[in-house]
């Protein structure tokens, strides 16, 4: 298991990813519980939706994946490999890495 943590600069919000096999999950200090991401979760979401505002949205677009980017996830064969995916997606978006172990 690889977990990883980001900054998002301009709210100085933390997010935490753990990738345990081919399951990627998401936490942040707003959502407490691992969510599963990928495979998205069926309820992710309602989940969210349901938090009353506490999650932001923009979570839901920012784990909205391309084609491209689901094969990408698909095909990497070791945790290593799908985090190595993940730095790069964060850091597109604007996001540091903080940590990684």
């Amino acid at each position: 298991m690889i977990k990883l943590s980001f900054l998002f600069p301009s709210n100085n919000q933390i997010m935490n990813f753990k990738v345990d096999r081919k399951n990627i999950y998401y936490t942040d200090n707003f959502w407490k519980n691992w969510l599963r991401i990928i495979p998205k979760d069926k309820e992710f979401i309602r989940k969210v939706i349901a938090s009353r505002n506490k999650i932001p949205t923009q979570i839901i677009t920012m784990f909205n994946l391309t084609k491209e980017d689901k094969m990408e996830y698909e095909n990497a064969k070791t945790e290593k490999e799908l985090a190595e995916i993940i730095i790069k997606d964060c850091k597109a978006k604007g996001l540091r890495l903080i940590w990684r172990r």
